[in-house]
């Protein structure tokens, strides 16, 4: 499979294929208060400034990794795992392998917001070198706010 990034004992890592999209959005009703719907998620996919990287376990998409590049930094859509393979390294797997893409296509670091309360993304995020650079308060749609959080490429 010419799309396969990288394999992860019994899962790989690959560019998001047309045919996964729902895939994607299924996940994101499932994991986030706020998901992207269809419409935009396609959007995102055709832009040439967009990625999206998807951990498979057969056919099934278990994680994701999002990032849009805007000059000198890759902006994170989104990165969500399966709530049935949690705890299993994905999230870090799949943020590990995407540098190297954002690189090729310009990016200095990812920039992204995270949750006030997702403190278990915050611990996957610093444990692969990401560090918290401020706040926003309200940020989301439900007046939370977020730690803004940023990795610079090496």
């Amino acid at each position: 499979m010419k799309n396969v990034l990288r394999h992860y004992p019994r899962y790989s890592v690959q560019f998001l294929y047309p045919w996964d999209i729902r895939q994607i959005v299924r996940l994101e009703r499932k994991v986030f208060l706020e998901p992207m719907l269809l419409a935009p998620v396609v959007r995102k996919y055709l832009s040439p400034r967009t990625r999206f990287l998807v951990v498979k376990d057969g056919p099934l998409v278990i994680a994701y990794f999002g990032y849009e590049v805007l000059g000198a930094y890759a902006h994170v859509l989104a990165n969500v795992t399966h709530p049935s393979y949690r705890r299993q390294g994905l999230a870090q797997f799949v943020l590990t392998h995407a540098e190297p893409s954002a690189a090729k296509m310009g990016a200095k670091a990812f920039i992204g917001e995270v949750r006030l309360s997702n403190h278990p993304q915050l611990e996957v995020l610093k444990t692969i070198g990401w560090t918290k650079v401020g706040v926003i308060n309200p940020f989301f749609g439900n007046g939370e706010g977020a730690h803004i959080v940023m990795k610079v490429f090496q």
